[in-house]
């Protein structure tokens, strides 16, 4: 599969980035995805977006209809740029356009919280792609969100804390349910190849330095990848 900028920006980035690109996509997985509902501290959802990167999480989808998140580089480590970032600013009914979205999809969307009984990470069922929800900070996930959830999912806690700091609490959940995951064949929870090249061309665009200008001098439309007409 050939794609005009992919080729065009190819001669800019070094044998080591193209290397990471395929070693980061061989274990990023669709099978899991983040929702981050109106997240108070935009370090938090910043410190989330770091972990999905890290446990190989391509999808966050962010609901800020309360609470806007604003990107903060020193706690994300410009992960969210290798991220594919789903935003509802534009929605009118921004939480309620994020369930359909994921239901479309076929996400079964498991909500998190201290106070319902509900599934150990270790015991959800991963049988359908899962939608993990986090709420805001001091009330959890709004009552819309807890009334589309399919599952609820918890961690025990042994000692005198009722929960964990938001960051911990998903890396811990998001962790034991990609162990799962990845315990099926491979072409089940892989990023299909042409999904996998459009990342490829995302973060080429955002490692070559003015990727959209140089594009545009080749006569390359920086964002399909089509001939200019002017060129």
């Amino acid at each position: 599969m050939q794609d005009a900028r992919l080729e065009a920006l190819a001669p800019f980035l070094s044998e080591e980035r193209k290397k990471k690109f395929d070693e980061a996509i061989a274990q990023r997985t669709r099978q899991l995805c983040l929702v981050l509902e109106n997240v108070y501290q935009s370090r938090n959802a910043s410190a989330v977006m770091r972990t999905c990167d890290g446990l190989g999480v391509q999808d966050v989808h962010l609901i800020e209809d309360i609470n806007p998140w604003v990107y903060n580089r020193v706690v994300s480590k410009g992960t969210p740029s290798w991220l594919t970032i789903h935003r509802y600013q534009a929605a009118e009914q921004p939480i309620s356009a994020c369930i359909d979205r994921l239901k479309k999809l076929g996400f079964k969307i498991a909500v998190t919280s201290p106070h319902v009984d509900g599934f150990e990470p270790h015991k959800l069922p991963t049988d359908h792609p899962v939608a993990l929800v986090m709420g805001t900070e001091f009330k959890g996930v709004s009552d819309e969100m807890m009334e589309a959830a399919d599952y609820c999912v918890h961690i025990p806690m042994l000692g005198f804390s009722e929960s964990l700091n938001i960051s911990v609490a998903a890396g811990v959940i998001m962790h034991r349910i990609l162990e799962n995951i990845r315990e099926k064949p491979r072409c089940e929870w892989e990023i299909p190849e042409e999904e996998a090249h459009q990342l490829r061309i995302n973060w080429a665009l955002k490692s070559v330095r003015k990727s959209a200008e140089l594009l545009a001098h080749l006569g390359i439309h920086p964002e399909t990848g089509e001939p200019l007409e002017n060129k």
